[in-house]
């Protein structure tokens, strides 16, 4: 595709990415701070929603469609951190920067998200989910830098850096790599580089010493890994956003080049231009030449399509019925991620399994029935349905919006099983792709006569499930802490009914 045709196709951004541009220069032009102050707020006005664009795509998936509502809002929100410039460092600057500090920590959980949606770390996606967390790490510095603050000694000029170390290759070069690698194909190798050198940095320029010139040195061969991998991919593409990504290429070549003489020279004491030139010409190549160019380029090819894409489970809110909508509707395309009769069978190595059951006082089986029928257990649970009330038939699939405090995890899941019986009745699902587990799960409600030929009615869910993203595998405990909060209210959702 042309770079003309995918600019016809997105004009809002191209829109907004000139607003936001005019708005960054007349600030520059008006405010006149230092250049490392110019170059920082280049990143909130123009660059993050660039950023953030591209961290939204399948590209680098699972797709997070509030990556968008985010890069829309970035150019606003940095208009009070920009204002933070016009005062002298202190407690007013500082409180000028908290919207754009809370902003980055809203990336930040954004991208721990879709981090925990995935699979497996063996992805070069993971670039991109690295680069929304480093953000709020530059966030937090620029609030200390405009507080006029020196934690562990570090000069105003090196407090001021690092907020925009983190702005640049925190933020735009772990998603430049993740999206070059992938859109090539290749392994996240280099992604991972840039996401260990991006703190490595951080850590050496604070100890000092020999491992500053260590981190010094991975971080450029990183970029300049980085960079390789942007000159490749501009072979593969036509027209402007082939020259744009090459220029990238090149100027990142040549920032990196130039910080890995400056790192030598630390070690091996020999002149090289002092850290003021650095951050004037290393800044720049970096910051206009590579972020500005690199992340235009990137945007005007065309992105693998989100709409059959995997996407995150895990979201800041609760979904939009839209988004359940979508869901449910990319489900019904796919099959279970076992073969049905799961729960009939031993359980298989790596899987668990629990059953949880409460006695129903009110002892009426219809009742209790009725009340399965109505979803009132998923109801008492907080759970979001899509249909909202899905029938109780096999092949019936639904997407589920489960709450987690101020987040929700989202899943889907199909009816394989209706027990209907005149002492049993209920049912099982099985978890589709789009699931935070992999399993069945069952709802029965059971009449027995006990020996003191008393009838009682109870509410069993039995559930055979093995990890199936990196959320349930990083900490259990959790996991199992919400799993079993969920159930008991479904539980006394149905008994209570």
């Amino acid at each position: 595709m042309s770079s003309a045709a995918v600019a016809t196709k997105h004009p809002t951004w191209i829109r907004n990415g000139l607003i936001s541009t005019i708005i960054w220069t007349l600030w520059a032009t008006i405010a006149q701070p230092e250049w490392t102050g110019v170059l920082l707020m280049l990143s909130p006005f123009v660059l993050l929603p660039l950023g953030l664009r591209l961290a939204a795509t399948a590209d680098t998936g699972p797709v997070a469609d509030e990556l968008l509502t985010l890069a829309r809002a970035a150019p606003v929100i940095a208009l009070t951190a920009a204002i933070s410039f016009v005062p002298g460092p202190g407690v007013l600057a500082a409180a000028l920067t908290i919207p754009w500090l809370v902003f980055t920590v809203v990336v930040a959980l954004a991208g721990a998200g879709r981090l925990l949606s995935r699979q497996t770390l063996n992805d070069p996606g993971i670039g991109a989910d690295a680069g929304l967390i480093f953000l709020v790490v530059g966030g937090a510095w620029l609030t200390i830098s405009r507080a006029g603050l020196n934690p562990l000694g570090f000069s105003d000029a090196i407090v001021q850096l690092t907020a925009v170390h983190f702005h640049y290759a925190g933020f735009a070069l772990p998603i430049v790599a993740a999206v070059a690698a992938s859109r090539l194909g290749l392994s996240a190798a280099v992604p991972v580089a840039v996401i260990i050198g991006v703190p490595l940095t951080a850590i050496g320029i604070t100890a000092g010493g020999a491992l500053e010139w260590v981190a010094a040195t991975f971080m450029a061969l990183a970029g300049i890994a980085t960079a390789i991998v942007l000159l490749r991919l501009s072979t593969d593409t036509l027209g402007t956003p082939r020259a744009l990504i090459a220029a990238a290429g090149f100027a990142l070549i040549g920032g990196m080049a130039m910080a890995l003489g400056w790192a030598c020279s630390m070690r091996f004491t020999f002149n090289f231009p002092g850290l003021a030139s650095m951050a004037a010409i290393h800044g720049s190549l970096n910051a206009l030449g590579f972020g500005l160019l690199g992340l235009i380029g990137l945007n005007l090819v065309a992105p693998a399509s989100n709409d059959n894409a995997a996407r995150t489970s895990l979201h800041l809110a609760r979904p939009s019925a839209q988004t359940l909508t979508r869901l449910a509707k990319q489900a019904a395309d796919h099959g279970p991620t076992n073969p049905v009769g799961l729960l009939k069978r031993a359980v298989p190595a790596g899987f668990k399994h629990q059953v949880w059951t409460l006695p129903i006082e009110h002892q009426d089986f219809a009742q209790a029935r009725n009340a399965i029928n109505q979803w009132n257990g998923h109801q008492a649970a907080g759970i979001n349905r899509m249909p909202e009330q899905p029938d109780i038939a096999v092949g019936q699939t639904l997407a589920l919006a489960i709450p987690v405090g101020p987040i929700s995890v989202s899943a889907t899941s199909r009816i394989v099983e209706v027990v209907d019986e005149p002492d049993r009745y209920g049912f099982t699902y099985a978890t589709l792709p789009h699931h935070p587990v992999d399993g069945e799960e069952s709802f029965i409600i059971t009449r027995n006569l006990d020996g003191s030929l008393t009838i009682t009615v109870t509410i069993t869910v039995t559930a055979t499930w093995q990890a199936a993203t990196l959320a349930n595998n990083v900490c259990p405990p959790v996991t199992r802490f919400l799993q079993n909060r969920a159930i008991n209210q479904y539980l006394r959702g149905i008994a209570e009914t």
